[in-house]
């Protein structure tokens, strides 16, 4: 697993088998899906091609591996799930994140894409780092500052 995304907390360094073609190697393209840029994501790596039994939705929810890699400690540490999009994310707004209390059901996140309506309820804030010395360890992501 790589290190945590610094926007969106996944160790998961394996598009989902549907995700559509890019060049990761390639700078300046933009992610159809989560509006991710390849200049930061070189290291990621396409799904090897599966069978899978639901074919019509393959997403990352349905990955045997990835229910497991929720379970470690380091994931249970990060608060992980499993997203259907990123696979094991944590559940944990990054602490620059804007405020989604007062958020409408149809909005998106002008960073990643997302839809409150998928997220409700299921992304908490970031515990306060304003006191933060430079050096000191998150505690959500485990990385320095």
């Amino acid at each position: 697993m790589a290190s945590a995304c610094p926007v969106v907390g996944t160790t998961n360094d394996v598009l989902p088998p549907n995700h559509p073609e890019v060049d990761l190697a390639k700078d300046g393209q933009t992610c159809p899906v989560v509006g991710a840029t390849t200049d930061h994501h070189h290291n990621l790596h396409k799904h090897p091609s599966v069978s899978i039994e639901n074919a019509s939705s393959p997403t990352a929810t349905e990955c045997p591996v990835l229910k497991k890699v929720v379970t470690q400690p380091k994931s249970q540490a990060m608060d992980d799930e499993v997203c259907p999009v990123i696979g094991p994310a944590t559940t944990v707004l990054p602490p620059d994140h804007p405020d989604t209390s007062a958020a409408k059901e149809g909005e998106v996140c002008p960073v990643t894409k997302a839809t409150v309506a998928h997220h409700k309820n299921k992304v908490h804030s970031h515990p306060s780092v304003q006191s933060t010395e430079k050096g000191a360890v998150c505690p959500v992501a485990g990385v320095k500052f």
